[in-house]
């Protein structure tokens, strides 16, 4: 019945959350109880003067040891199972013990002032269904047996007259009843506490998966799969604000792309650009450590960043990139040059200390791209800290050419 019980994760739970929230208090509970325990040793000098030295030796000497073995028995319960119940079991079976020994007294007393000795039991069965709080089942099951050891007990009690013994039975059943219908109450609301609190959890995880996922969908480009602008833009000011070390950006934009566009259609258009997007990331995942990445920074341009990195690595990858976009082999037949096939031209900005802004690194990345659409297209360029410009043509080509202002001008206004 109780392995049933805990089979649902809700009961496993709540069970977890009882064991947490009422750690200290049934630690204070215990110590508590074992204090009344033995100062009934004051009545006891009363009631059963004649029993006094037996009743110490059972009170302090055997029972009260045991009793505190339910604080080692919850610590590796709990640590081999925080939904543990066995402490609990064995808080139960020492407060049959206890039951136990105040019948031992009861059955060997003598004097008729301890007829009324039975009403210990009652104090403790009302302590362990509202004092020290544990599940109803275990309640109940440790009620049943505290009370199944009170009868067979009685049984050997001489004190109280045979017409008695029942009205005491029954007296004792009913606070026993009492006590536990009390505990039932307690643990429902408990359990009605530890539901909403459950429901509240999962609300908002539901909430933060929802944000989580709206944020995905925010920065990521809904054509190609791969992060936006916004992605990007918040990923390198993140890199660019923690990062002491190189970092690279990279610009590269689809050459003659409104001619494909204009000739091939807004289809074959997309599906170029998403070709382009899925290769570009495959590309970088293969060649670089996993925190780089590419995303689409806008029209037929895409952005990629690269952490610690110099510029000879900056400019491997960005061939490795440039090549990878030509080895697709896609069939551009309105190209106003000699080639036939959709290439990318690439700009590349390193920076090296933390000074520089990303404004100003994709500025000059993005210098770098002007220059190498002006040089030929198919190319990477690579634009120096300090502003000047040197063109690194990695395949045929003009020698490097440094940018003037001018030339810069001249060139955004003729647009890519």
């Amino acid at each position: 019945m109780i392995g049933k019980f805990l089979e649902d994760d809700r009961s496993s739970g709540f069970l977890q959350k009882i064991n947490e929230t009422n750690y200290k208090f049934n630690t204070r509970g215990l110590l508590f109880g074992i204090l009344i325990y033995n100062l009934y040793l004051i009545v006891d000098s009363w009631f059963v003067p004649d029993l006094i030295g037996i009743d110490i030796f059972m009170r302090l000497v055997i029972v009260s040891p045991l009793l505190f073995l339910y604080l080692p028995a919850r610590h590796f319960a709990m640590k081999a199972r925080p939904d543990a119940i066995a402490h609990e079991v064995i808080h139960a079976l020492g407060c049959m013990l206890v039951v136990a020994s105040l019948m031992y007294i009861y059955a060997n007393a003598r004097t008729t002032a301890a007829s009324e000795y039975y009403m210990g039991v009652a104090t403790v069965v009302m302590y362990m269904n509202t004092v020290h709080r544990k599940p109803l089942l275990l309640a109940a099951l440790g009620t049943a047996g505290c009370l199944a050891v009170f009868i067979i007990g009685m049984q050997y009690v001489t004190v109280t007259s045979e017409e008695a013994k029942l009205p005491a039975i029954l007296c004792s059943i009913g606070i026993s009843l009492v006590s536990l219908f009390a505990a039932y109450r307690i643990e429902g609301v408990e359990r009605k506490d530890y539901l909403a609190s459950l429901r509240e959890k999962t609300l908002l995880a539901r909430i933060q998966s929802a944000n989580a996922e709206l944020q995905q969908l925010s920065n990521t480009d809904q054509l190609t799969g791969i992060p936006n602008r916004r992605g990007f833009d918040a990923a390198v000011e993140e890199t660019y604000r923690s990062s002491g070390r190189p970092r690279a950006v990279i610009l590269l934009d689809v050459d003659y792309f409104k001619h494909y566009n204009d000739a091939m259609g807004h289809p074959a258009g997309d599906e170029c650009l998403r070709l382009i997007g899925n290769a570009l990331r495959t590309a970088l995942r293969n060649d670089r450590e996993s925190q780089d990445f590419v995303a689409r920074y806008g029209g037929e341009e895409f952005a990629v960043l690269l952490e610690k990195c110099s510029q000879p690595d900056a400019l491997a990858v960005s061939e490795r990139l440039r090549r990878t976009v030509s080895d697709l082999a896609i069939a551009h037949p309105a190209r106003p040059d000699e080639r036939d096939i959709v290439t990318v031209s690439l700009g590349i900005a390193v920076s090296s200390h933390r000074n520089e802004t990303i404004a100003q690194a994709l500025g000059r990345a993005d210098a770098a791209l002007y220059e190498a659409k002006r040089q030929g297209r198919d190319r990477s360029v690579l634009a120096h800290e300090d502003a000047e410009w040197v063109v690194a043509q990695l395949h045929s080509g003009p020698e490097p050419v440094a940018e003037t202002s001018a030339d810069r001008a001249r060139n955004k206004e003729a647009g890519r």
